[in-house]
């Protein structure tokens, strides 16, 4: 794993941004910057030379925070990587101070949809995908034209790793961690959009409230499946009240 700290103060809370499927987090661009101002982030890029399994790349996550120096972070998981997050906290629960998961699932809702989609990625040519992706965030940048940009979508797709989104999309299909979500022992923040097309947050965080003693969820209204991008501001808020619970675990 690779990554790029920002220089904030050793005292403020140390968090971990571990992207979406494509490895890329340039849609949740102006959410980094925003916290960056208050925190030290880490974004995390995933290698892009080979399919690892979840279990690796969680291995590998926990290896960049101890070549850093750390011992242990806040874990912010956008979209797949709330699954790393949650991976990470059953694996090395040492490295774990506490979990935000944006746009994250324990379980896939339905397998055979991504399983499909996985199966459409591999025999599609290179040319369709980008042209796929780019209407498809065209969209957004048409609905929250405050948000994102078009800029944005192009630094996603220059530096997305669609190698690996079939492989990856299989990976998900077959996840499911609720089985031991009750030994999560530190807190968790589950962030959501009611109008999410691609993850049952309603069921998600009803599933993680009765397995998660440490957990706090909220569901914006109106809002999709990219929650860091679309409420920025909003799911910056809901952190800031959120990380001293975080910070406690540290101490």
């Amino acid at each position: 794993m690779s990554q790029s700290v920002s220089a904030v103060g050793p005292t403020e809370p140390y968090i971990v941004y571990l992207p979406g499927i494509e490895g890329s987090g340039a849609l949740s661009t102006r959410f980094l910057h925003q916290a960056e101002r208050y925190y030290q982030v880490t974004p995390l890029h995933y290698p892009g030379h080979a399919r690892l399994t979840l279990e690796e790349m969680a291995d590998g996550c926990v290896h960049a925070l101890a070549e850093e120096g750390r011992s242990n972070a806040i874990w912010l998981g956008d979209s797949f990587g709330s699954v790393l997050a949650l991976m990470i906290a059953q694996r090395h629960p040492h490295a774990v101070q506490g979990l935000i998961l944006a746009g994250g699932f324990s379980k896939a809702h339905n397998p055979t949809r991504l399983l499909l989609a996985a199966k459409i990625w591999d025999a599609s040519p290179e040319k369709w995908k980008k042209s796929y992706l780019r209407r498809r965030l065209g969209r957004l940048v048409r609905k929250y034209p405050s948000r994102f940009t078009r800029d944005m979508v192009e630094e996603f797709l220059s530096n997305a790793q669609l190698d690996y989104v079939s492989w990856r999309l299989r990976l998900l299909a077959a996840f499911d961690c609720r089985s031991t979500l009750h030994r999560i022992g530190v807190p968790v923040l589950y962030l959501g959009g009611e109008e999410d097309s691609l993850v049952d947050t309603q069921e998600e965080a009803r599933v993680l409230r009765e397995h998660v003693s440490g957990i706090r969820t909220f569901l914006f209204p109106g809002c999709g499946h990219f929650v860091l991008g679309e409420r920025a501001a909003e799911s910056l808020e809901l952190i800031n009240s959120f990380l001293p619970l975080g910070k406690r675990v540290a101490a």
